[in-house]
């Protein structure tokens, strides 16, 4: 009776040992590797990082945190007096107002006075871009009838103008005036992060229009600085 007891057992045990082995072949059998599963998923997890880094790069723009971070320099295409050109702009932080953009070499941004840049041709100061940001609550009717006047005193004759085809100058309200050879606009621009104002002064023999709207459209408005 005992020697068929411990057969017995015996017998339980070798049967227990060989239901371990089948079950855990069968779960490598079945790809279920923890280590090769968590290798797989930072893999695609880095594939992903890329892929947001590179879009990031190619919008001038990555983000820390809550924050944005711009990228140092970005390549620009313009035109001058019908000449097309490309170049790196490099990043500038206005000292006077709460933005930042990317200027073309030869080109200079400076305070003008309190809420007004201005960006110049440093072979011509005459050629510039003055700069503004709006307050958010700005009462927009106002600000263009303020900027016709200030066009009148240029020309009386004050043509409206059509924007760029550009997502940046979507709905913009342009205004142009000209005389003797000075070539003025001014563009107002309302989007749900920015309010802007940009006046432009060219000059026939000097026309830098395009040049300045390809600049201003990297404008980003900042967290004001403590």
């Amino acid at each position: 009776m005992k020697k068929m007891l411990k057969l017995l057992l015996l017998a339980g045990l070798i049967a227990g040992i060989l239901a371990g082995c089948g079950t855990d072949q069968s779960a490598g059998d079945k790809g279920t590797d923890p280590v090769q599963n968590e290798e797989e998923a930072t893999e695609e997890q880095n594939g992903q990082e890329q892929a947001e880094e590179n879009k990031a790069e190619e919008e001038g723009t990555s983000e820390e945190g809550n924050s944005v971070i711009r990228i140092l320099e970005q390549n620009l295409s313009y035109s001058v007096n019908g000449e097309t050109k490309e170049d790196t702009a490099f990043l500038k932080h206005s000292d006077n107002q709460s933005y930042s953009m990317y200027v073309l070499p030869g080109y200079e941004l400076t305070a003008e006075e309190p809420n007004k840049d201005v960006l110049y041709f440093t072979e011509n100061d005459q050629v510039f871009m003055r700069i503004e940001l709006l307050p958010d609550d700005a009462d927009w009717k106002m600000a263009e009838e303020n900027t016709k006047a200030q066009l009148s005193a240029v020309s009386e004759d004050v043509q409206s103008g059509e924007a760029p085809a550009d997502e940046f100058y979507k709905d913009a309200t342009v205004w142009k005036a000209e005389q003797n050879g000075e070539k003025v606009s001014s563009y107002l621009i309302k989007k749900d992060d920015l309010s802007l104002k940009l006046t432009l002064f060219n000059k026939e023999d000097a026309d830098h229009e395009e040049a300045f709207l390809q600049m201003a459209k990297t404008i980003m408005k900042e967290e004001p600085q403590k």
